[in-house]
This record gives structure tokens, C-alpha cells and sequence, in this order.
């Protein structure tokens, strides 16, 4: 194991995640990750906003379930042996996280398995090999490990299981350990990255989340201006195309008729009706009340189809 690395034991699961950049983050580094942007990750870290709570959530719920199920099932399928894995990784500056399983292989050694679960239509669009920043995950963890090789492990629709073998880059974990190094630097040093507009709009509600009634003077900002003129112009915009929508809706419904969903080469077109719902009346110690029901509605969608 990497002499640097170590167990942290006794801390709670927030506290260490607040100290060390996880591995599961690296990719908000790289620009990589398609739920975490290096502005919210700083942020995060820094302390000026919360990280949320996953729980609830039933995909996440769901791939922590079957954790050990998919990584028993690849130590029988591959001739791995389970080793004793360590809680948490933490290399003493900064990054750290919670590996999923270290593995005996009788041919390359200890190496790490980082087990994922994907719905058949997501992997199919991943080509031939996971995103970047399931790469750079289990890059971490050999780094962090100290091992020479890496998997990943996937349960593809519940019913079939891939293995994505990588060997360890020196190079990789090195730019890794510096970029991490930077961020914590630019925390110390008070310096958060720019944001991502097209990204970040959620982060900065929450950074400014407690606007008062006083007045900011942004005359002299032409930046300003141009925003204020692309939100006007871009929501006439929205609205001449929701408009636009609803007349083609319209069409294509005349077009249906009392027709569920059509045949359209290329395309999906479904326009079920809900039913509606009646009028209820709370009849205990709320005598009187009436829960207005719902009135029966089309629900109508039009997707293109993957060729």
C-alpha cells in the first residue's frame, strides 16, 4: 500500500468528506463530471454552501444495495480474491475517499474494483468505455492504494455485467495531485474558479439567497446591459416557441383524434388520456371541505427515436 496513505477511523463521514477533495470529485477538477462543477465543489469545501443529501435518492439507494452483490458476483466470474479493504483513503493533503472493494488477482496482484450500476440505453451511449469521470475515479483509487491496476465494474440493466480493465498512470495521478493541491490553495486563499452560468445558476441562488431591499448601481456595468437585453430577447424567444408548440400540438392531436399514439417512422407520438379524478369531500373534522378533482387531460409527448 502507498506509504503516504492512510486510514482515518473514528471521524464521522461528513467531517472527512469536508477535508478532502473525494475521489468521486476529481472529474469537477477536470471539467469531467456531470454532476459537480469545480465552482460548486469549492464551494462545497469552503463551507458557503451545503453539500446535499443523497438520501432518498433511488438510484444512489439502489447502486449501494448492490454493491457487494455485483462485486461477489465479479470475484466468481474473474478469479478475484476480496481483500480487507480500508474504510477510507486519505493521502494527507487533501484527497481521499471510500474505494469499493481491493482485490487479489493470481496473475497482476492486489488491484482496485469500482463497482457502478447503468440503465441499458446510458451505457449504450458511452461507447466503448465508461465516462472520463468514472476513469479518473478508479485512477485515484489505485494511486491512492498504491496498485498497479484498476477496474470497473458494471451492471448494465440488472442482467449483465461488463469489467473495464486499466492499468495505473503515474502521469494521470500526478496532474491529479496537483490540481488537487490548487483547489485546496485557492481555498485557503479565499479565490473561488469562475462559474459555469450554463451550470451554476442553482450555486448561485444558494450563495445569494438572502436579498434584502437595498439597491446596486449597475449603470455603468455594460455587461449588464447585455444580459438584461439577451434575458428579454431570450424569453420572447420562449415564449414565441412555446407558442409554436402548442399549435403543432394542437395539429397533431386533430391529426390523432381519440387515438392514443400514431405510427410515425423516426418518431414516438403518444397522447394517452389521464382520467379525471371527482371532487372529494372530507367528511371528519373537516366537514364541508372539498378536494377539487382533476379534469381528464392528454398527455402528450413526441420523441425521435434512436436509429
Amino acid at each position: 500500500m502507498n506509504a503516504q496513505s492512510k486510514i482515518l477511523a473514528g471521524d464521522g463521514d461528513d467531517a472527512f468528506r469536508a477535508t478532502v477533495v473525494g475521489a468521486s470529485e476529481v472529474a469537477a477538477l477536470f471539467d469531467a463530471s456531470p454532476w459537480l462543477t469545480h465552482f460548486e465543489l469549492w464551494h462545497r469545501k469552503k463551507g458557503s454552501i451545503d453539500t446535499p443529501d443523497f438520501g432518498g435518492n433511488e438510484r444512489i439507494e439502489w447502486g449501494v444495495r448492490l454493491e457487494s452483490v455485483i462485486i461477489d458476483a465479479a470475484c466468481e466470474r474473474f478469479g478475484y480474491d476480496k481483500l480487507k479493504t480500508p474504510e477510507r483513503y486519505d493521502n494527507g493533503d487533501g484527497l481521499g475517499g471510500h474505494a469499493d472493494q481491493l482485490v487479489n488477482c493470481p496473475t497482476r496482484g492486489f488491484g482496485i474494483l469500482e463497482v457502478k450500476t447503468a440503465d441499458w440505453l446510458v451505457a449504450k451511449k458511452w461507447g466503448d468505455e465508461p465516462p472520463l469521470n468514472y476513469l479518473l475515479q478508479v485512477q485515484t483509487y489505485m494511486g491512492l492504494a498504491g496498485c498497479d491496476w484498476g477496474e470497473v465494474i458494471v451492471l448494465v440493466g440488472g442482467n449483465e455485467l461488463r469489467k473495464f480493465e486499466y492499468a495505473f498512470r503515474p502521469n494521470l495521478y500526478a496532474e491529479i495531485l496537483r490540481r488537487v493541491a490548487a483547489f485546496w490553495q485557492s481555498v485557503r486563499d479565499n479565490k473561488p474558479p469562475m462559474p459555469d452560468y450554463t451550470r451554476d445558476g442553482s450555486t448561485i441562488e444558494a450563495l445569494f439567497n438572502d436579498a434584502g431591499d437595498t439597491l446596486i448601481d449597475l449603470r455603468a456595468d455594460n455587461r449588464s446591459y447585455e444580459l438584461a437585453a439577451s434575458f428579454v430577447s431570450a424569453k420572447a424567444v420562449a415564449k414565441q416557441a412555446e407558442a409554436e408548440c402548442e399549435a403543432i400540438k394542437a395539429e397533431m392531436l386533430d391529426k390523432l383524434g381519440n387515438n392514443g399514439a400514431a405510427l410515425l417512422d423516426g418518431f414516438s407520438v403518444k397522447a394517452p388520456t389521464v382520467k379525471a379524478s371527482p371532487d372529494k369531500e372530507i367528511t371528519a373534522d373537516m366537514v364541508g371541505q372539498i378536494i377539487k378533482g382533476r379534469k381528464s387531460y392528454r398527455r402528450f409527448t413526441i420523441t425521435e427515436k434512436e436509429l
